[in-house]
């Protein structure tokens, strides 16, 4: 834990060292000065003299008690066989809950931060019917895309898990706060960093190859031409695991990174079920776990019809089981009017409850 807790190391330069020294890579915490300057340059020798300015065993226990969390190494049994192949793979892992193990099969979901209004609800509907389908979804806690692939996976009481960019006692962001509690007693949340370790740009790369490790594959819903889910694509690319990445429109920007990676040769998508016949997954099992009208439709059908009267809440529920139509199919499917339809339809989308496409079909905001 002290190693791997002072930032001049990183796993490859430890796991290095542990084959060279005689004794294991520990014994630099016994060394004198002069000896340990044999193995390390100057600036590693004064953190190792002052190890517990970053890393101090008994606070570090107490906060892990005090949040029932620990720490695995990788010669732990516990620790995610996933990781095992690659060499850069973390020293241990602090996780929260206690003893939660990560999953058998698990996919990637990863976007931009500011998404469309398009981007949050199809990285909801791949997020939903994935976990439906039995995999545990993963992803980075970030606001936008991160935040919609755990919220619709704990709506359908599926299993997510996060990884963190910093350590377990700051939640970035912390709007975030509570949808962390509730992926701690669902697949658990795991990071590299220490305890007190904030989140910056040089450690979101390194959370990056753990999100991609921990999936068998990775989807990226939106993403800009830089940035992080980029990063873990390609991350993923590296370690062999499929990539897949939903389209956009070409003149958003929201969708350049997407295009990019799909010119590299990442697959794209458009519905869940290619993403399981291309992994093998039982392609019938998402059509037998839920039917037209699933879980997390209801739940936020329940929600909508406390702002929406009954004929809005039908035009609603219609599109929720249906995923988009046009006026006359609305009218058809619900027993309204369509004059009547087309004013509903009007308020609903000044309101925020459904998006008007170009080729004049409505779909759920």
């Amino acid at each position: 834990m002290i190693l791997a807790a002072l930032p001049g190391l990183g796993p490859v330069n430890i796991r290095k060292l542990d084959q060279l020294i005689k004794g294991g890579v520990h014994r630099l915490l016994e060394m004198e000065t002069d000896e340990q300057a044999n193995w390390c340059s100057a600036s590693i020798v004064s953190q190792l003299q002052n190890f517990r300015k970053f890393f101090d065993p008994d606070q570090v226990r107490q906060e892990l008690d005090r949040q029932g969390a620990d720490f695995i190494t990788c010669e732990d049994e516990e620790y995610p066989a996933q990781l095992a192949p690659f060499s850069d793979r973390p020293i241990g892992l602090y996780r929260n809950r206690a003893g939660v193990k990560t999953p058998d099969r698990a996919i990637a979901i990863v976007g931009t931060r500011k998404p469309s209004s398009y981007g949050r609800r199809v990285a909801r509907e791949f997020a939903r019917d994935l976990s439906l389908s039995g995999f545990c979804i993963v992803s980075g806690l970030a606001e936008g895309i991160d935040t919609e692939a755990h919220d619709a996976t704990l709506a359908t009481d599926g299993r997510t898990c996060a990884v963190l960019g910093g350590g377990l006692a700051h939640c970035y962001p912390h709007s975030n706060r509570f949808l962390m509690e509730q992926i701690q007693l669902s697949g658990g949340v795991w990071t590299e960093f220490p305890i007190w370790r904030k989140a910056d740009r040089r450690s979101f790369p390194q959370r990056n190859r753990i999100v991609a490790g921990l999936s068998e594959a990775v989807l990226v819903v939106e993403s800009g031409n830089t940035g992080g889910s980029l990063i873990t694509a390609r991350m993923a690319s590296e370690q062999g695991k499929n990539v897949y990445v939903i389209p956009g429109r070409i003149d958003a920007p929201e969708s350049t990174g997407c295009h990019e990676l799909i010119r590299e040769g990442a697959q794209l998508v458009t519905s869940v079920d290619e993403i399981l016949q291309d992994l093998n997954h039982l392609p019938g099992i998402l059509k037998a776990a839920s039917g037209p009208f699933r879980s997390s439709q209801r739940i936020a059908v329940h929600d909508a019809a406390e702002k929406l009267g009954a004929k809005p809440l039908k035009i609603w529920e219609y599109l929720s089981a249906k995923r988009q139509g046009n006026v006359d199919k609305i009218a058809d499917g619900t027993g309204l009017k369509a004059p009547e339809v087309v004013g509903l339809l009007l308020d609903m989308e000044l309101d925020g409850y459904v998006n008007r496409k170009l080729d004049g079909n409505y779909e759920i905001a």
